[in-house]
């Protein structure tokens, strides 16, 4: 439970910070990569705390896919911000 409050204060502290240099639209997709990255964190802890290995496998699978997800709205935030060339 600590895990999930430090990593929520970081996001927190981060999109704060953030505020002041990015559009709304790039704030909302830090919050929500950064929700996603601490999900896949939970989802880590808990697949290591499983003793089935398939169903520790699945879910570390799953967290896998949600910290992709955390870095394809990253990056798709990082091309909507960036200015277009000419």
């Amino acid at each position: 439970m600590k895990k999930i409050a430090i990593v929520l204060a970081a996001a927190s502290l981060v999109s704060l910070a953030a505020c002041k240099s990015q559009t709304p639209a790039a704030a909302n997709a830090d919050a929500v990569a950064a929700n996603l990255a601490a999900e896949a964190d939970n989802l880590q802890d808990q697949a290591s705390d499983m003793t089935n290995n398939a169903a520790s496998a699945a879910v570390a699978n799953a967290s896998d896919s949600l910290n992709n997800a955390a870095d394809s709205i990253r990056a798709e935030a990082a091309n909507t911000a960036a200015p277009a060339k000419k």
